[in-house]
């Protein structure tokens, strides 16, 4: 029996969902940005200027699509001696409506730049309840998602690695929607942006979350500079249509998946056999809950030099739980499918 994991109808839409305008500190406009994504081929953006939701419907178009959303954060501290080795949690929230505009668990201390914008108050935003102090704490952080998501967002943790969170906090963390296995921002700053093993922390606890990656960029280098944060990490979303409840709908299905380079055309199941097309893959590896290497099977391929890997297949054992792939092309890019869990395909 064929089962499709990514959707047979419908088009791929090339979305960023994370990044930053000059309403925070980014250094292009909303305007600016949407014009240089749709030129370099997204389809999809969401602004996500920090701590400040201001919406970006009226540059939405019939071939590209804003979406809304801010980043947030919950600090270990706002010492800035200690700012450099600090635990921080940051959330991407995208709002499921584009109506939706209310700011969650306001705090100040978080805000500059909204105060900014806002003559320096908060009184005056759009929010949730009265302003709080917010705590670094797990009661804290999944009070904040499930303010999120009550409220009409969807939340995603973002670069988990750069974040400096450990293992047992974080898989304590419910109801996010996804993190970031690819972040395109962080690679200035010393890191190389694959966050796929915090995934698998995620999955291993029982998380069902989906796989996103981002530029998360603020443009401070010129778009056609070796060093630009912008078109690195992007998501491809299967929808029969551009617009917000469409996509939406899609995203919060896991009807995508995410790369900073390799495309993939088709996922499906063929009874246990899970098949991957891609035009141009120089290896692939099966990623499960436990380890792939088992009772014969072989959890990576690679192609014979001068070679690519077009179709790519795996056997699924019954206790892999879940699998999720990665295939990286010949010039060292990655591409993740989402993971996938055996109960919720197979019953």
């Amino acid at each position: 029996m064929i089962r499709y994991l990514l959707p047979k109808v419908g088009n791929y839409y090339k979305a960023n969902l994370h990044s930053h305008s000059i309403l925070s500190d980014g250094r292009k406009t909303p305007e600016e940005m949407k014009a240089v994504y749709k030129a370099h081929g997204y389809s999809v953006l969401a602004i996500t200027d920090h701590e400040y939701m201001v919406q970006h419907n009226d540059l939405t178009e019939d071939d590209f699509l804003m979406l809304n959303g801010y980043e947030a954060y919950i600090k270990e501290t706002n010492d800035p001696l200690y700012k450099r080795f600090m635990k921080t949690v940051h959330l991407n929230l995208i709002a499921k409506d584009p109506t939706v505009n209310k700011h969650i668990m306001v705090d100040p201390n978080y805000m500059k730049y909204a105060l900014v914008h806002n003559n320096g108050t908060v009184n005056n935003l759009p929010r949730v309840g009265e302003p709080c102090v917010r705590q670094y704490t797990v009661g804290d952080v999944n009070r904040y998602i499930r303010l999120a998501n009550e409220n009409g967002y969807y939340v995603v943790y973002n670069h988990p690695c750069w974040s400096r969170e450990v293992p047992s906090v974080i898989t304590q963390y419910q109801g996010m929607l996804g993190i970031e296995v690819y972040n395109h921002g962080v690679l200035r700053e010393g890191y190389s942006g694959d966050d796929a093993r915090v995934y698998d922390e995620f999955l291993r606890a029982g998380r069902r979350m989906f796989a996103f990656a981002n530029d998360d960029n603020h443009n401070k280098f010129p778009d056609d500079s070796p060093i630009t944060d912008s078109f690195g990490g992007f998501n491809m979303i299967k929808a029969e249509k551009l617009d917000y409840p469409t996509i939406i709908a899609a995203i919060m299905r896991g009807d995508l998946y995410c790369s900073n380079g390799p495309l993939i055309d088709d996922l499906w199941l063929d009874d246990h056999t899970v098949h991957l097309t891609c035009p141009d893959a120089r290896e692939a590896f099966l990623v499960t809950e436990g380890r792939t290497n088992s009772n014969g099977r072989r959890g990576s391929i690679k192609a014979a030099k001068g070679e690519n890997l077009s179709h790519i297949t795996f056997d699924l054992l019954p206790d892999d739980g879940y699998f999720r792939i990665e295939i990286i092309d010949h010039e060292g890019y990655k591409a993740f499918t989402r993971a996938y869990f055996l109960e919720d395909i197979f019953g």
